[in-house]
């Protein structure tokens, strides 16, 4: 399956809060081979926004990011250039009922990680 870095960037903390769920083993094992998978791309991910972060941005002494508007619109542009490309992942998709009954997971984060369904 073909998946692009923004469709990682924005499904990782749902996978986080999977992975905190009690999940069936077998859910838990694709879950976490799959996250096992993207973590490289992760990385990478992390790396651009940090770079950007810092060429955007001024940290204040508290290390809070600030950019003004002009600032925050080219970053926008930039990490959304940098999330387009396109990754291929190897993933057995898993149903609702694989999440099992104890899982809980609000629509939009299950909107986020609808393609793995």
């Amino acid at each position: 399956m073909k998946i692009t870095y923004e469709t990682i960037y924005r499904s990782y903390p749902v996978f986080k809060h999977l992975l905190e769920q009690s999940l069936p083993i077998q859910t838990t094992i694709k879950i976490k081979k799959f996250i096992e998978q993207i973590n490289p791309h992760l990385i990478q991910i992390e790396n651009i926004q940090n770079e950007l972060l810092e060429n955007y941005s001024s940290k204040t002494e508290d290390g809070v990011y600030e950019m003004d508007n002009t600032e925050k619109k080219h970053f926008i542009e930039m990490l959304q250039t940098a999330l387009t490309p396109e990754i291929v992942v190897t993933f057995d998709k898993i149903s609702i009922g694989d999440l099992g009954d104890k899982c809980s997971i609000s629509a939009k984060n299950l909107e986020e990680i609808s393609y793995l369904l």
